[in-house]
């Protein structure tokens, strides 16, 4: 069917199509709008008979994996969901290619009770292939996002601000709005992290935003600690390559699990003291938080093993040790490391 724009989006998931592709500059919008259509399917993604994570390598390996996939039925679901990822929209023109043919095969049969989710960020055009052959099945859906201008952002910024109970200076939303792109899930990571950042220091001000934007450590870091935190070990994994593949340091990113996992520890400790939530929230340095924020915190920190907790120090220093010892590469140290600690 023609394609539509983000803002329709809802509208046209009743019925759910057979395949939703969403592509644009938009890499954040791109993600939430999966989380989206995902939701809407009502299949659990950790039901292994409803549900099927494909990755952009198990389609290169066999590229009739998406249309065998999909025509393969759910014994536990009245619809089945099919979710293909590791796209980061730096494929090369033969990784799309091999993508758009093993869509265009899965499209060639009939897709009941199914719906197969493709977010493809930065790489397609209009007349992408891709995009064609999605526009031109009679139920399929193609959704375009746009890269959103710096007034965009900074309304955005503006009502996340507002949410959170947290003044902000004109010049200092201007300056955050020039240096985040459109990337708006970037967006709400860093505008959490500017809070935390500012404590109790209102409004917050330019000085406060060059030094959380300051570049030190990068977004998808502070996304891995929380991966580790809920113990997602696919999430983990994915966020390791990453960064890895963007040449990062793992260091900082380590560095900052530790002290993520050292507030649940923390926690854990005052709330088996009964000491009252807005303390240990205060405390945690998550007192100024969004409330989601506060909430996915304190759940961590409840469902967290307290005796991997407890061995945290020993863990850091042996991990450092090694990661310094010069015998074995760093990036596979950490690497190791960061995985243990999500599982």
């Amino acid at each position: 069917m023609p394609g539509i724009y983000p803002n329709q989006l809802a509208q046209n998931l009743k019925p759910l199509p057979p395949l939703v592709l969403l592509w644009g500059e938009d890499a954040g919008a791109l993600r939430q709008a999966a989380q989206q259509v995902m939701a809407a399917t009502g299949v659990d993604l950790n039901d292994p008979f409803a549900a099927e994570k494909i990755t952009i390598t198990d389609l290169l390996a066999s590229p009739s994996r998406l249309a065998d996939s999909a025509q393969t039925m759910s014994f536990t679901s009245p619809h089945r969901l099919i979710w293909v990822q590791g796209i980061s929209g730096d494929e090369s023109a033969a990784t799309l290619s091999a993508l758009t043919q093993s869509v265009k095969t899965a499209l060639e049969f009939p897709l009941e009770a199914v719906t197969i989710v493709l977010a493809v960020p930065h790489a397609l055009e209009k007349t992408s292939p891709l995009v064609k052959a999605v526009e031109g099945h009679s139920k399929a859906l193609a959704v375009r996002f746009f890269v959103d201008s710096a007034a965009d952002i900074g309304g955005f910024l503006k009502n996340e601000f507002n949410a959170a109970g947290v003044a902000i200076e004109p010049d200092a939303l201007q300056l955050m709005a020039s240096g985040l792109g459109a990337d708006r899930e970037l967006a709400r990571r860093e505008v959490e992290k500017l809070i935390i950042y500012a404590g109790d220091e209102q409004p917050v001000t330019v000085a406060h935003v060059q030094s959380s934007l300051s570049g030190a450590i990068p977004a998808d870091a502070f996304r891995l600690a929380e991966a580790v935190g809920t113990r997602n070990r696919a999430e983990t994994d994915r966020l390791l390559q990453h960064l890895i593949h963007q040449g990062e340091d793992l260091t900082s990113a380590f560095s900052l699990t530790l002290k993520h996992l050292q507030s649940l520890k923390t926690a854990q400790a005052m709330k088996a003291r009964n000491e009252p939530e807005g303390e240990i929230l205060k405390v945690t340095g998550k007192f100024r938080a969004p409330r989601n924020v506060q909430n996915e915190f304190l759940k961590q920190a409840q469902a967290y093993p307290a005796t991997r907790l407890a061995g945290l120090s020993a863990y850091a220093t042996e991990t450092l040790s090694q990661a310094r010892s010069g015998l074995i590469d760093p990036t596979l140290v950490f690497s190791r490391a960061l995985l243990g600690l999500s599982a």
